[in-house]
């Protein structure tokens, strides 16, 4: 079921505020509340309210209804996301809201009625204020009821300051009750979170009313933002002339003008206390004090009471139909000049009516003008929707069909007339030109505004005719504008699907030939540009005797016949192939690492073969086809690896695991599979080595998981010819941690790592890592001592078996009892710099043991193949004696 646009202006636009809240009527939501159709109808009523806007009359109650849409957003979100359990339980709450309404509205009719039977009229009016319902229902609830309608007293009413006269309206569209929820809250529909106090101390001063401000201001720029920046200044107006206490009195008026309406519907006391705690959040006491003063207000005139009201909502015809229904002498002189002055205003928007109605066809958008006007002085004045439906509409004046590809392109010019939303309808008539916009098929425009539109499926070889209309969206019921028609024109399809293999000397294409198609025709266009024509069949053909690696062209177009007998031939397609030989494969291929580069990339030698393109496959195991075997392309295993040409092979990124490389040619749709070779994966990382003492060396790397489960540690000594090798699996590196050599004490060696992996049954090595650990040589030292206590020489007598280059040898004094284990944990006593110990090279160190708490005496050395080993703990300590 589609979007029902009048049923929605007449239950919706035209029924004014308060606006419905009941979301189906308000959204026209379809029964089952389904996610698709939820979403569709939300997105139909809104591009209502947008084409609706243009009205006056209705802007009112469509900038409530966007406000409120910020509320009820989250629910058509969740159902259009397929959860509408939200929705439902709204649904189903405002079901037993509604079903409460109507049982609270008939016992205030019984209540207002007082049994009499009797209600005012104006109290109808106030009844249908204060239960949020039109007046047609209440009506038909006093029917129901058995009761019927005279004229009553009511109270009058004044806003306390002028600036603050409109702020009741842009109250109602935040959906807030009062001043209060207002500078409480900052969202439409909030509500204050605590009693209302209204003759105690002022509800607010400039903090709490300038907080409000930035509240308000978070919202997005819309209906619901204007209002509340509309209520801010006034307030601040308020707050401007006559303080806090301004706006307590504003907030007494509030709270009084919906007990004034239920006290005017006859409502008890009780009821009036009750729905000033429940519904308006006053506090008990002051709840009281409110009633209290409401009861004994003076009552008004009721016909001037009425008429106000309808002059205030804009229904001027219904207000002079009041007065002119009462005897003249029978109205007071104020009520009479309110009505005197009402007619008067009625009469000059009949006018306005009138000057709309006798305007030229041609001057339609400025009558549009001048009915907006009218209705915007009087909502209820006669015959305006009849004089807005007979406005004409321009038509656009060009429109334009062109071929474009497998579709048709058409375009057109705006329509000259701009008021009431002008909106475009494109037709598409087969043989004749279509005669009102509902002859013909209507084609979906992407938007209603839209000036262009490509029909990608035209029906083929019969006369086409496309035509446009306008429309003014904004008045539903009025009429098309004349059609602007393009055509005829006629859609020659080409063929489709075009599917090119090159071969040895020979070229065949396929195609869909489209069914009423009398045949094809083939065009070769060589290089020296002479045309020969190609014999075809209805889905292709075969060209050979062709010169592989010459590009040829060709035209493939499409012969038909018209209704009259005669031949149409299309532009057809237009394509270029190369004739191809056999792809010849690699004979032999080498992956080996690209010298000096820092990121290890591989180099593939080849001989490249005489026609074809070669590619390179990455395979965890084996290739799945020996060499030599032909393959069509669309058989190959997904993407090749990237590579980079160089002039002795291609260059590729190494991959992640162990990987055998295929070569495979191809040329065209054929494939030939080559030769390959392995690469052992990423590389075990740069060896760390170990020299924990002794004959032994750990070597340790880092092992990624894809690095394989077994690595080669490759290990040479100076003066080996030979290194020796090691294969060491995951296992046993985890158990030694790390991998252990013999290494003679103080050697040097060189070590080189890298992973091993099986692929096809061989092993296949990865990128090696290296490292190397310098020989060293032991040096000793002995301590002499000379001189007497207190005047104690130390002397220290640095020896070493072989030559070997010391950078610095130091004597250092502890600072305390404890071991000096660094130069800097004591003193140094003395120093050499850049000196070389061997035999018969003994180097000597003296110093004075002076006065202090040091008892520890070390030497220390520094140089890369150098260590220095202590003589006997009990040699280097400092007596009490030597202290002195």
């Amino acid at each position: 079921m589609g979007f029902d646009e009048a049923r929605y202006r007449r239950e919706v636009l035209d029924a004014g505020l308060p606006v419905t809240e009941d979301l189906r009527t308000r959204y026209q939501l379809p029964p089952d509340a389904d996610g698709d159709a939820v979403a569709e109808a939300v997105a139909a009523v809104r591009a209502c309210w947008r084409r609706s806007r243009a009205r006056l009359r209705y802007r009112p109650v469509i900038e409530q209804l966007e406000a409120g849409y910020l509320a009820h957003r989250p629910l058509f979100d969740a159902a259009a996301a397929g959860d509408p359990g939200p929705l439902r339980a709204a649904l189903q709450e405002h079901g037993r809201r509604a079903a409460s309404q109507r049982a609270r509205l008939r016992a205030a009719l019984e209540e207002a009625a007082g049994g009499l039977g009797l209600l005012a009229e104006s109290t109808v009016a106030h009844l249908a204020a204060a239960h949020r319902v039109p007046e047609d229902e209440v009506r038909a609830a006093l029917s129901a009821a058995g009761l019927r309608t005279a004229e009553p007293d009511a109270l009058p009413r004044s806003v306390p300051h002028p600036a603050y006269a409109r702020c009741a309206g842009h109250l109602e569209v935040l959906g807030l009750r009062h001043l209060a929820d207002f500078l409480a809250t900052g969202t439409p529909g909030g509500r204050t979170g605590r009693p209302v106090r209204i003759f105690g101390p002022p509800p607010a001063g400039p903090p709490a009313v300038e907080a409000a401000a930035r509240r308000w201001g978070r919202l997005p720029h819309g209906a619901a933002h204007t209002a509340a920046q509309a209520v801010i200044a006034a307030v601040r107006g308020v707050l401007a002339e006559q303080g806090p206490e301004g706006l307590a009195r504003i907030l007494r008026h509030e709270l009084a003008a919906p007990l004034r309406t239920r006290h005017a519907a006859r409502a008890a006391p009780a009821t009036l206390l009750a729905h000033a705690v429940g519904e308006l959040g006053v506090a008990e006491d002051d709840a009281r004090r409110l009633v209290f003063a409401v009861l004994h207000e003076p009552a008004g005139d009721p016909v001037a009471e009425r008429l106000r009201r309808l002059a205030a909502d804009g229904r001027l015809a219904e207000a002079v139909a009041v007065a002119d229904r009462l005897p003249p002498d029978a109205l007071p002189d104020d009520v009479r000049a309110l009505a005197e002055r009402l007619r008067g205003r009625l009469a000059d928007a009949r006018a306005v009516l009138e000057q709309a109605r006798r305007l030229p066809p041609a001057e339609a958008d400025r009558a549009w003008d001048l009915l907006e006007q009218a209705e915007a002085a009087v909502r209820d004045l006669p015959g305006t929707d009849a004089v807005r439906r007979g406005l004409a509409v321009q038509p656009v004046p060009e429109l334009t069909a062109v071929r474009d590809g497998a579709g048709v392109a058409l375009r057109w010019r705006p329509s000259p007339s701009t008021a009431g939303e002008p909106e475009y309808v494109l037709l598409r008539a087969e043989r004749r030109a279509p005669r009102d916009a509902a002859d013909g098929t209507v084609l979906p425009l992407p938007s209603p505004r839209a000036t262009s539109y490509t029909d990608g499926a035209p029906p083929p070889c019969v006369p086409l005719y496309y035509a446009v209309a306008v429309r003014r969206a904004a008045e539903p019921a009025s009429g098309f504008s004349p059609l602007a028609v393009s055509g005829p024109l006629v859609h020659w399809p080409e063929v489709t699907g075009v599917r090119v293999e090159p071969g040895d000397g020979r070229i065949t294409v396929a195609w869909t030939c489209p069914d009423q198609a009398r045949s094809v025709e083939v065009v070769r266009v060589p290089p020296d540009a002479a045309v020969t024509r190609v014999a075809a069949r209805r889905d292709g053909f075969t060209d050979g005797g062709l010169a592989n690696g010459t590009a040829y062209g060709y035209r493939v177009g499409v012969v038909y016949r018209t209704d009259y007998g005669t031949t149409v031939r299309t532009p057809g397609v237009r394509l270029t192939a190369t004739p191809l030989p056999p792809p010849e494969p690699v004979a032999a291929l080498e992956i080996r690492p690209l010298d000096g580069h820092p990121d290890g990339r591989l180099l593939a030698r080849l001989d490249p073969p005489a026609g074809g393109e070669v590619r390179l496959y990455g395979f965890a195991d084996a290739p799945p086809w020996p060499a030599g075997t032909r393959l069509r392309t669309a058989d190959l295993p997904g993407p090749p690896l990237a590579v980079q040409h160089a002039s002795d092979g291609l260059v590729f990124a190494p991959p992640d695991r162990p990987t055998a490389v295929l070569a495979v040619t191809v040329a065209g749709d054929h494939a030939v599979v080559g030769a390959h070779d392995a690469t052992g994966g990423p590389a075990l990382g740069t060896p760390t080595l170990v020299r924990h003492g002794g004959a032994d060396v750990v070597v340790l790397f880092d092992w990624p998981p894809d690095g394989g489960d077994e690595a080669e540690v490759v290990w040479r000594t100076p003066g080996e010819a030979a290194g020796r090798r090691r294969t060491v699996t995951r296992a046993a590196y985890r158990r030694e941690a790390g991998v252990r050599l013999p290494v003679a004490d103080g050697a040097g060696v060189e070590v080189r790592v890298r992973a091993v992996a099986r692929l096809g049954g061989r092993p296949v090595y990865g990128r090696p890592g290296t490292a190397a650990l310098p020989a060293r040589t032991e040096a000793r030292y002995r301590l002499e001592r000379h001189g007497l206590p207190g005047r104690r020489t130390v002397t220290v007598v640095f020896t070493a078996r072989a030559a070997v280059r010391a950078e610095r040898l130091l004597l250092v004094r502890s600072h305390g009892p404890f071991w000096p284990l660094d130069p800097a944990d004591g003193d140094v006593l003395a120093e050499a710099a850049d000196v070389t110990l061997g035999p018969g090279k003994d180097v000597r160190l003296s110093a004075r043991l002076t006065r202090g708490p040091g008892t520890r005496l070390r030497c220390f050395a520094v140089g890369a193949a150098l260590v220095l080993r202590d003589p006997p703990q009990h040699t280097l300590g400092v007596t009490r004696r030597e202290r002195g």
